[in-house]
């Protein structure tokens, strides 16, 4: 039988050829193997191995040694760092989903790793570089914007570690994301989510403002129903009595007074509906209301007119 073998392995590496070297027969895996594709004999040295070519910037090599330190060595205390340099290496070409998939499979993988907190900081950079106009690759050359890949890391890295270092930047940058492709309902929610877990936050008169903003921006403005337009009005002067002194607060007070022109224009439309179908004592009460509660805007100038043309007939 030993006869034998040696003659299959003979005969394997004549059929090889010399490229692809000489194949042996391991018990332990019960199958015939090539030592060119085979894992150092411990962990240590894999991963001593693998860091070799990627010091000397062969990624190729690299990345096909760390992988097979994780085929191999799985459960070993090498195992996430070989994983996050799968990650290392993705972003070395550029391919920054990917490499975020490879970082977060560190964190999902192995939890207790000490490379948790670098792997987090990695995280969030590869988001903000989405966040900031950098393109996904789709197919060779073509590339397209990424706001929902900035979106979906940014979220992880604040689910990854709630109250880390990244973790209120991190959700005020996916609520903004949000607003940027016009998602105001979820952009509302990750703003609220920043004021409620992160009350002393550096961006926490940044949420509140933008709070207010995509609640502006939902009030689309109906034909006799201002609930959203009033919901935004509320949320920034809320926001201005918070923060009086704050460099957005003048902004805010311009929106404000926008705002409530809106609602008094809707008032003032609501009235000449109420005169157009004949219904004067309704369109005498908008008018009136109006006037009080909206007294410095034009249309309250315009309601008192029409009172006057009213209450003479």
């Amino acid at each position: 039988m030993k006869r034998l073998g040696i003659v299959a392995i003979f005969i394997l590496y004549i059929m090889a050829g010399p490229a692809f070297g000489y194949w042996i027969w391991t018990p332990e895996s019960g199958r015939w193997e090539n030592p060119k594709f085979a894992a150092k004999d411990t962990p240590e040295d894999q991963v001593v191995y693998a860091q070799k070519f990627y010091e000397a910037k062969n990624l190729k090599e690299a990345l096909r040694e760390f992988k097979k330190l994780l085929k191999t060595y799985p459960l070993s205390k090498e195992a996430p760092i070989a994983q996050y340099y799968v990650g290392r290496i993705m972003e070395d070409l550029d391919n920054l989903y990917e490499a975020f998939k490879a970082y977060q499979k560190v964190i999902d993988t192995y939890p207790y790793t000490e490379l948790v907190d670098e792997v987090i900081e990695r995280e969030y950079k590869i988001a903000d570089a989405f966040f900031s106009g950098k393109k996904i690759k789709i197919v060779g050359k073509w590339q397209m914007p990424a706001k929902d890949k900035a979106i979906e890391i940014f979220k992880a890295v604040a689910d990854n570690a709630p109250y880390g270092k990244y973790a209120d930047l991190a959700r005020f940058k996916a609520g903004m994301s949000y607003k940027d492709i016009q998602d105001y309902n979820s952009a509302i929610l990750m703003f609220k989510d920043v004021i409620d877990r992160y009350p002393n936050s550096s961006v926490i008169d940044k949420a509140r403002f933008q709070l207010a903003e995509c609640s502006k921006l939902l009030a689309v403005k109906p034909a006799y129903d201002q609930t959203p337009t009033n919901l935004a009005r509320k949320e920034f002067e809320d926001f201005l009595k918070k923060h009086p002194d704050s460099d957005m607060a003048q902004d805010a007070k311009n929106v404000v007074d926008k705002l409530k022109s809106s609602e008094a224009e809707n008032a003032y439309e609501t009235g000449k509906f109420y005169e157009a179908r004949r219904a004067p004592e309704s369109a005498i009460i908008y008018y009136k209301d109006m006037i009080r509660n909206y007294p410095d805007t034009e249309w309250a100038k315009k309601a008192q007119e029409r009172l006057s043309e009213l209450e003479k007939k």
